[in-house]
């Protein structure tokens, strides 16, 4: 009986070994990231982010899908790897800004993927998109990670609950980030505006988000003269109603790339941005003391201006 007794065990034991190594082998249709597919740093900003918060990472894969849509022409996905019984993950669309491809914004896949999030990158039909260009293909791309939940040879198929989904965008990304998400509505939890270009180019901002109901991240800099707060990021923040959960963080330093890779304080960004996600996609509500309670000196020292309303 004792004998007997062993053999099981050994067995539940190999088993459980044998399930973990295959949880870190690369999945079909995904890429390892060992050999450099993706930009170290964001990894290393999620450790130091994950530091800030007691949060434990998930080893990140990628992988590039072959959209068959006409909004946009191409994306990068990085996912985490979770076991077979996990419930399902949180999903994050980023769009690029004017002139720029989905490699500007590298760190960002493994840096939110490394916290739980399947992450899409995408790539526009023309470097020169405009901004309802950049909208519509981020309503399209919500729709595609949707629709690849669905399908049996995605690496992220079954694993995406499709209610806890994001946007992202950056400069006239950022602009779009903000107009589709008020035609998304409850389809998505949350948008995140980076240094966000109000408009189609050269047009001033005479809108209004007060129908804007999906809490709204938006991140500016002082410093930046290509789309001055004051004319875009602030004028956008101030139309969004104060019933909508909203935060405005604005860098006293930064040009207007600051949330690409050449950023000069990622991990900066990088905290406020998790805290956003992981409290408005995920509702953990750990997470609402960074963003709505007192900042510590060593954070409030780094912005000219920072406004939030529950």
């Amino acid at each position: 009986m004792l004998v007997r007794k062993i053999k099981n065990s050994y067995g539940i034991i190999l088993s459980f070994i044998v399930s973990i190594s295959l949880l870190g082998a690369p999945l079909a249709g995904a890429q390892d990231n060992s050999a450099g597919r993706y930009r170290p740093d964001g990894r290393e900003i999620a450790r130091e982010v994950a530091g800030m918060f007691g949060e434990t990472l998930f080893e990140v894969r990628t992988y590039d899908p072959a959209p068959q849509v006409d909004a946009f022409s191409a994306a990068t996905i990085f996912y985490p790897l979770t076991l077979s019984f996990a419930p399902p993950i949180g999903a994050v669309v980023l769009m690029p800004g004017y002139g720029a491809t989905s490699d500007a914004y590298a760190w960002w896949g493994p840096m939110l993927a490394s916290f739980g999030y399947a992450v899409m990158i995408v790539d526009t039909n023309d470097l020169k998109d405009s901004l309802e260009a950049r909208k519509d293909a981020l309503i399209a791309a919500v729709e595609f990670v949707q629709a690849e939940n669905q399908q049996e040879d995605s690496p992220i198929a079954g694993k995406i609950n499709t209610d806890k989904i994001a946007i992202m965008g950056h400069s006239l990304g950022g602009g779009a980030s903000l107009q589709a998400a008020e035609q998304l509505g409850e389809t998505i939890r949350a948008v995140i505006s980076l240094t966000p270009y109000c408009c189609e180019l050269g047009q001033s901002f005479t809108g209004n988000f007060g129908s804007l109901g999906v809490p709204t991240m938006i991140v500016a800099s002082a410093e930046d003269s290509v789309a001055p707060p004051e004319q875009h990021s602030w004028a956008l923040y101030q139309s969004v109603a104060d019933s909508t959960a909203k935060l405005y963080l604005e860098f006293e330093t930064g040009e207007h790339n600051l949330p690409t890779n050449d950023g000069e304080d990622l991990a900066t960004l990088g905290r406020y941005s998790v805290a956003w996600l992981k409290l408005q996609v995920d509702h953990e509500s750990s997470f609402s003391e960074t963003i709505f309670g007192a900042q510590d000196d060593e954070y409030a020292g780094k912005f000219s201006r920072y406004e939030s309303t529950r």
